[in-house]
């Protein structure tokens, strides 16, 4: 069964930096209450979509029984890690569900990377809760939300409670965050993509201002927002807890709560909510 509502996590490995040097930025105030709130809902395993595991082809669940942290950055001072146990048998429930839907996806082995330890690292600070990490391969933007529904249904009909969080960031131009260089247009992208998510007009994301977005340069082409719209089953409106910039780079801290669930699929998970 799901858990309340979903997340869009932040992933950005300089949260890491703060919290070693004790800056209590408002991010990191934003990520504690969340914890707070993420663990009450005491979920049994955790669903994790990392908008950093890019390799083409199907999407990817790992079915791994263990997952080891796969280093994605460099030069920090910082490492974070979070080693933790997966669910297999809920990996293959996503894969089976996904194959039934249509939806081109295969299970795999490879670990965690910043998408999920970053995330996890800050919402269950020990890591012992089990994770399901998915990948984000470049697919269309409908089969990423054909995708996200099928794992709305399969985390509905799963007999234990389970979460769903989405890793990823909205605007990412590297060469200008390896520069430090800061980015205008990469903060006003970012302010209209929260400003539509916040209202709800998930359609407008697909109609972003070719200009800005060719200075933000967005995560994965925003496709793992495409995934969190299919998993909501409507085009719900977020609530933006945190909004954290730095050079050429903007990620939040956004709750969704998802649609009410069709009658066939309250069926499929015996009537829980």
């Amino acid at each position: 069964m799901l858990t309340s509502y979903a997340l869009l996590a932040p992933v950005l490995p300089t949260l890491l930096v703060d919290e070693h040097r004790r800056h209590y930025t408002p991010m990191l105030t934003a990520l504690a209450e969340a914890s707070k709130r993420f663990v009450a809902e005491t979920p049994a395993a955790v669903v994790v979509l990392s908008a950093r595991w890019n390799a083409p082809g199907p999407f990817r669940v790992d079915a791994g029984r263990r997952h080891d942290t796969i280093t994605d950055y460099a030069d920090l001072g910082v490492e974070v890690r979070h080693d933790c146990p997966g669910n297999p048998a809920l990996a293959r429930a996503l894969v089976e569900a996904g194959l039934r839907d249509g939806v081109h996806v295969a299970a795999a082995t490879r670990g965690v990377d910043s998408g999920v330890t970053v995330p996890m690292h800050f919402l269950t600070p020990r890591p012992r809760l089990p994770v399901v990490p998915l990948s984000l391969p470049p697919r269309t933007a409908a089969e990423c939300r054909a995708w996200g529904g099928s794992i709305r249904a399969a985390l509905a009909a799963w007999p234990e409670r389970a979460a769903f969080v989405v890793g990823g960031a909205l605007s990412r131009n590297e060469h200008a965050w390896n520069l430090k260089r800061d980015v205008p247009e990469a903060r006003a992208f970012d302010e209209w993509a929260l400003a539509s998510l916040q209202r709800g007009a998930w359609s407008e994301l697909s109609g972003r201002d070719p200009a800005l977005a060719e200075k933000a340069q967005p995560e994965a082409g925003l496709l793992h927002l495409e995934v969190l719209r299919g998993f909501l089953g409507d085009d719900v409106q977020g609530t933006l807890l945190c909004y954290e910039s730095g050079p050429g780079v903007g990620t939040a801290l956004m709750e969704f709560v998802p649609a009410p669930p069709p009658a066939a699929e309250r069926a499929a998970a015996g009537g829980a909510t």
